[in-house]
C-alpha cells in the first residue's frame, strides 16, 4: 500500500555540485516541498495557515542507495502518522522511472506556537484530519548521531538573513548545507550525499556565529554545529564517489 501523496522531480543543473551531484541543501528541499504538497492535499480549513503556528523540525534519517544526479527523474512518496499526540512522524519513499524504491527517509516534527516557541498537543489545535491515518500504517526508524570523538576539519559561519524561513528562523535544509562547509573539498567535487542522520538541537537565528566541526573516517562522517556552549545540530553523513561526467 503507498502513502498518501506523490510527487515527481526533476533534478536541475542549477542544483547540483561541479560533480553533478544533487547539493544536500537541496534533497532536504525536495522533502519540504513534497511535504507541503502532502499538506495542501489534505485541504485542511483556511485558519490553519493564520492560526500563529508551525511546524518545527527535530530529525532526520536518509537513506539512499545512490546519490542523485543531475537529470534524475525520481518521485517522492510521501505519509505522515502522529506519534504519542505530540509529534508528526513523515516517511519519503524514493522511487525511480518504473516504481523501484531506491531511498528511505523518516523526519519528526512538532507543532509549536511560534511566538511562544512552545510545542502543542496536535489533537488540540490541528484539523481531525491530520489525526485521521488514512493510509500505510509504518513504524518510523530513527538514528541518533553518534557523538565526535575528535575534530579533523571546521569552519566558522554566521547565519544570513536568506536563509530565513516564513516562521523566522533558518531554513531546515540549511543545517545539513552547513555540515558540508565541513567536508573536505575534494569529496564534496566527487561524491554525493547517500546518508544522513540529523537531530536539530536548538534553533539559529540571522546573525549568529557558527563553528561547524567534523571528524571524517573514510567517506563517513560525523559534524558538531554550535554556538557559544549551545549545540544547534548534531549529524552523520556518508557519501559516495560519483562517475566522471565526460564532456
Amino acid at each position: 500500500m503507498a502513502l498518501m501523496f506523490t510527487k515527481k522531480f526533476v533534478v536541475p543543473l542549477s542544483e547540483v555540485t561541479p560533480g553533478y551531484a544533487l547539493k544536500p541543501f537541496h534533497m532536504l528541499n525536495m522533502f519540504q516541498d513534497a511535504a507541503d504538497g502532502a499538506v495542501e492535499a489534505l485541504n485542511p480549513p483556511a485558519d490553519y495557515w493564520t492560526n500563529g503556528c508551525g511546524w518545527m523540525l527535530l530529525q532526520y534519517t536518509i537513506r539512499l542507495s545512490k546519490p542523485l544526479m543531475a537529470g534524475d527523474s525520481v518521485t517522492i512518496n510521501t505519509g505522515h502518522r502522529p506519534l504519542r499526540d505530540l509529534y508528526s512522524c513523515r516517511r519519503f519513499r524514493f522511487l525511480d522511472d518504473d516504481g523501484t524504491q531506491f531511498g528511505l527517509a523518516d523526519s519528526k516534527w512538532c507543532y509549536v506556537d511560534l511566538a511562544k516557541r512552545r510545542p502543542l498537543r496536535m489533537s488540540r489545535v490541528l484539523p481531525q484530519v491530520f489525526m485521521d491515518r488514512a493510509e500505510e500504517v509504518f513504524e518510523p526508524e530513527f538514528i541518533d548521531p553518534a557523538p565526535l570523538e575528535r575534530v579533523d576539519l571546521s569552519t566558522k559561519l554566521r547565519v544570513r538573513l536568506g536563509e530565513l524561513d516564513v516562521n523566522g528562523h533558518v531554513n531546515n535544509a540549511y543545517y545539513l548545507s552547513w555540515a558540508a562547509e565541513a567536508v573536505p573539498q575534494d569529496v564534496y567535487l566527487s561524491c554525493g550525499i547517500v546518508e544522513a542522520d540529523i537531530v536539530y538541537k536548538h534553533e539559529a537565528l540571522s546573525g549568529m556565529e557558527l563553528l561547524v566541526e567534523t571528524q571524517q573516517d573514510g567517506l563517513n562522517f560525523r559534524h558538531r554545529i554550535t554556538s557559544g556552549d549551545t549545540l544547534i545540530a548534531s549529524f552523520a553523513t556518508r557519501w559516495e564517489k560519483v562517475p566522471e561526467r565526460r564532456a
